[in-house]
C-alpha cells in the first residue's frame, strides 16, 4: 500500500467507539489518580494535650505534636493568639509557669524535623479542682500549625486542643 493512496475514513465503527471510551476513561483515572495521590502523598502534622499523670489532686499535660502523613515534616512552628491563651488559663499561670509551658509558642523552638509517623511531646502544664492550677479544665485553645513537606511546600494547619484528661474522655474511668 502506498501512502500517497491511503484515504482516512471518518467512519466510527463500534470498536473504534469503546476503544476511545475506554481511552477516555483511562485518562480521567490517571487523572483522578494523580489528585488524589498529590493529596495524600505530604506531612499531616497535628497537636494533642494528653495526660502526663492523673491524680485525686489535679493532672499533669503534656503536648504531642504528630506527624501522621506519608513524608516528614519540617521546621513546624505552633502560634496561639494570646487572648485565647489568656482565656484558658487558671488561677496558677504564674509568669514562671507561662515561660516553661507555653514556650512552645515560641518563634525560637520551631521542630526541625518530624519524621513521618513520629511524635514529639513537651511539658504542657496542669489543672487542678476549681481553675486552681496552670489551665481551666476542659478549655479550649485555638491553635495554628505552620509547617513544610519535605520538598518545601508549606502548610497551615488550624484546629483546637482541649485542656482534658486524654485517659478518659467522660472524666471517669476505672482506677
Amino acid at each position: 500500500m502506498d501512502i500517497a493512496s491511503f484515504k482516512f475514513d471518518p467512519t466510527i465503527t463500534p470498536i473504534l467507539f469503546v476503544s476511545l471510551v475506554a481511552l477516555l476513561v483511562s485518562i480521567i483515572s490517571l487523572l483522578i489518580s494523580i489528585r488524589y495521590w498529590s493529596k495524600s502523598f505530604r506531612p499531616i502534622v497535628t497537636a494533642m494535650v494528653k495526660t502526663h499523670a492523673a491524680g485525686n489532686l489535679g493532672t499533669i499535660f503534656d503536648l504531642e505534636i504528630l506527624n501522621t502523613g506519608s513524608i516528614p515534616a519540617k521546621n513546624i512552628q505552633l502560634k496561639a493568639e494570646q487572648n485565647n491563651i489568656k482565656n484558658a488559663l487558671g488561677t496558677d499561670s504564674s509568669p514562671d509557669n507561662k515561660r516553661r509551658w507555653l514556650s512552645c509558642f515560641d518563634s525560637e523552638n520551631k521542630i526541625t524535623i518530624l519524621h513521618n509517623n513520629s511524635s514529639i511531646k513537651c511539658s504542657f502544664g496542669q489543672s487542678k479542682a476549681n481553675d486552681q492550677g496552670f489551665w481551666k479544665y476542659k478549655a479550649i485553645i485555638p491553635i495554628k500549625i505552620e509547617y513544610e513537606g519535605w520538598f518545601g511546600k508549606k502548610y497551615v494547619q488550624n484546629q483546637d486542643i482541649q485542656i482534658i484528661d486524654s485517659e478518659s474522655f467522660t472524666g471517669y474511668q476505672w482506677g
